[in-house]
């Protein structure tokens, strides 16, 4: 083999990747550097081999490109591989809409639960399970969303976590409904409601199947056991307002936004009559009103309910609901 035919050969293999070039194939090769040679003579001898070695390179490429297109398996590329894919284990839970300000605004409970949530303007956040969700809650805190993910930052509450971060996926199925997923528990009493996936439903604005609890229809009315029946978070029948009365003696009403609308004091006298006075601190009421309600008595057929009669509403408070129905509590 010449110099020059070696040389190609290399040339060939580089471009080709390296396919092997038989005794054959260089002679056709030189076959046709002859015939250009001998047909264009009056070129430089230098300018013919560059030229011709350069055609029938190109000549040789197209073939093995044609080989390696339709030829065995064994010279075909292999595929690329597919793009990885990820999964979400939760997708089959976390249905529906993604938390937003105004989805998450207001009272939340937990199915067949204890825990009370409360989110409210700007980025309120608070829960509780002793019914005081409002007067002293467990935890309170401020709450941010990004994307599917609420992280709350703890400043204080009965619990003891102040300083604590939790977090949680939400997504919102339907009207009234919400799901949590813990990606980031808190601990001690702070992880009381970081365990696994959780179930709500809205108390304010009411679900549909919390608006639908009718009880001033209900038979076996009995009179009030005493003032410790009145203690938690209770529901207007058909929603709007919540009442939380508390043990030391403090009232809260909030409406629909989850922020308290009255508050100030209450007492109940003779057994029967409930009287609540508006505090300075207020926002419908002024100070010194009086919502008394008059003859107020209590059933339990599943979840414990009071009715009255109204007898004073000096603030012309619109919460003033034929009965009211317990929000469950631990101890309830």
């Amino acid at each position: 083999m010449s110099s020059i035919e070696e040389r190609l050969a290399r040339d060939i293999a580089a471009v080709t990747g390296g396919v092997v070039m038989t005794e054959s194939d260089l002679r056709d090769a030189r076959e046709a550097i002859d015939e250009r040679i001998d047909s264009r003579r009056q070129r430089g001898r230098r300018t013919v081999l560059a030229a011709a070695a350069a055609a029938v390179l190109m000549i040789l490429v197209l073939g093995v490109a044609a080989f390696q297109t339709l030829g065995g398996d064994d010279e075909t590329a292999p595929p690329a591989d597919p793009a990885p894919t990820t999964s979400d284990p939760e997708a089959d839970f976390l249905t529906g809409r993604a938390p937003t300000a105004d989805l998450l605004q207001g009272v939340w409970r937990v199915d067949n639960g204890t825990e009370q949530l409360r989110f409210s303007p700007p980025n309120v956040f608070g829960s509780d399970d002793g019914g005081r969700l409002f007067g002293n809650p467990g935890v309170h805190g401020t709450y941010v969303i990004t994307g599917d993910l609420i992280t709350v930052k703890v400043d204080g509450g009965t619990a003891g976590c102040a300083g604590q971060e939790f977090a949680m996926r939400a997504s919102l199925p339907g009207p009234g409904a919400m799901r949590f997923v813990h990606t980031q528990p808190g601990t001690g009493e702070c992880a009381q409601i970081q365990n696994g996936t959780v179930v709500l439903e809205q108390v304010l604005p009411a679900s549909p199947t919390m608006a639908e609890l009718v009880f001033s229809t209900e038979a076996g009315w009995q009179p009030l056991v005493g003032k410790s029946a009145l203690y938690g978070v209770w529901l207007a029948e058909g929603g709007g307002h919540v009442l939380e009365i508390d043990p030391g003696g403090s009232y809260y009403v909030a409406d629909e936004s989850g922020d308290p609308v009255d508050r100030g004091q209450w007492l109940l006298r003779g057994g029967s009559d409930l009287t609540l006075t508006s505090s300075a601190g207020s926002a419908r009421c002024s100070e010194g009103d009086r919502l008394v309600l008059g003859a107020v008595e209590q059933i339990n057929p599943g979840t414990r309910a009071v009715r009255s009669t109204v007898q004073e509403n000096t603030c012309g408070a619109p919460w003033v609901p034929a009965t009211w129905a317990l929000v469950p509590h631990e101890g309830s």
